[in-house]
């Protein structure tokens, strides 16, 4: 999983990345990664946030069903409206800010200024670009932008295996997240089973598909 997890991060730009079983598992195990650091008291903690970061912030338009993924990590969604609510927003217990792709033209804050925003803060960012490939720029801008964590789907557009996805972002981030699932018994993620087969298929159509 680490070699295919290298020639997927090789061909979107980014530093790690791992096959995940859907962008719903790929937005479940990124935040679990941002709150664990890949700890092991913390992995073994979660849900259970008590010694750990429990909020994450997104823009109120950005809500969407598949955010309960990040909310089975035990943390509370804190929505914002506008910039100076983001600004107010963030405090000592925000683990992540969150950021809906195809939502981006219903905030008020754009995904560059969301970026900066959190770098400035010290805080990680997280994409879900699930279901907006192609066009492929969709796929590779994100990272380029400055996202920590991007999420999205190895089936639909990319025509990958259906019930595949993509993480990928910060080395440090994925190599925690990978702490968080299979093989390992104890994790939040260890039912977001990925076999082989879809490893490697969702590394070949990717490869396809880019091409």
């Amino acid at each position: 999983s680490e070699a295919v997890g290298v020639r997927i991060a090789a061909m979107v730009g980014a530093p790690a990345a791992m096959v995940t079983s859907g962008a719903a598992a790929a937005l479940t195990l990124g935040t679990a990664a941002v709150l664990t650091g890949g700890r092991a008291e913390n992995i073994l903690a979660i849900p259970d946030l008590t010694h750990m970061k429990s909020e994450v912030i997104v823009q109120k338009t950005h809500r969407f069903p598949y955010d309960h993924m990040i909310r089975n990590c035990g943390i509370r969604m804190v929505e914002v409206e506008t910039r100076e609510q983001l600004h107010a927003a963030i405090n000592p217990k925000t683990a992540l800010l969150l950021f809906l792709n195809k939502s981006n033209n219903l905030g008020q804050i754009k995904m560059q200024e969301f970026v900066e925003i959190a770098r400035k803060a010290g805080l990680p960012t997280m994409m879900d670009a699930a279901a907006d490939v192609p066009p492929v720029e969709n796929l590779l801008t994100p990272i380029k932008l400055g996202f920590d964590l991007i999420a999205v789907s190895g089936g639909k557009g990319i025509r990958g295996p259906q019930s595949a996805g993509i993480l990928f972002g910060r080395a440090d981030l994925i190599k925690a997240a990978r702490l968080n699932t299979l093989p390992y018994s104890d994790t939040m993620g260890r039912s977001l089973k990925v076999n082989k087969e879809e490893m490697v298929g969702m590394m070949v159509a990717l490869d396809v598909f880019l091409k």
